[in-house]
């Protein structure tokens, strides 16, 4: 029977990356968008959900989640949660090599929740050959799904890592 169910592909609590210190924060924006963008899974009117800013004199807080999705099928489609929480962010010069750059200063905390949905609506809607379809295809298919977009979702985390110079 067809129900809607999530299988999470990362700890339902989310893959945390965490770093403390110097970056350029609007292009880890932009860039991450972009990369979601490309592979589909982001629309840009639809894809920032939360955004909340508190300011404590040059200081300021950030708290961002997006939702993305892709379809996969009428009955499968990946999802993706990302949680920005930015403690402490202030603008600080850095001198690199001959220019100065303005970079951001802070806590960054970034949380990527990621699974795999399964079903849409309710098993009487479905007309005869969509049941059969979920019957012999889909279920068949759920880890070839899995395993995809566990792929995926890594090389998101290994992207945004290797943009603030984390290892692991």
């Amino acid at each position: 029977m067809i129900k809607m169910t999530r299988i999470y592909i990362t700890p339902s609590a989310g893959l945390k990356i965490r770093y403390q210190g110097i970056t350029d924060f609007g292009n880890l924006y932009k860039y991450m968008k972009l990369w979601l963008e490309d592979r589909g899974f982001a629309d840009e009117k639809k894809l920032e959900t939360k955004y909340t800013e508190r300011r404590f004199g040059d200081r300021k807080n950030l708290e961002i989640m997006w939702n993305c999705s892709t379809s996969i099928s009428n009955y499968v489609s990946y999802q993706m949660q990302v949680t920005f929480l930015v403690l402490g962010l202030t603008e600080t010069e850095v001198q690199i090599g001959d220019i100065k750059r303005k970079l951001d200063k802070g806590d960054f905390e970034l949380r990527i929740i990621g699974y795999v949905k399964v079903g849409e609506g309710e098993w009487n809607d479905y007309t005869f050959l969509e049941r059969v379809y979920y019957n012999l295809v889909v279920r068949k298919r759920i880890e070839e799904y899995k395993q995809d977009y566990y792929i995926i979702l890594y090389k998101f985390v290994g992207y945004i890592k290797e943009f603030l110079g984390l290892r692991g």
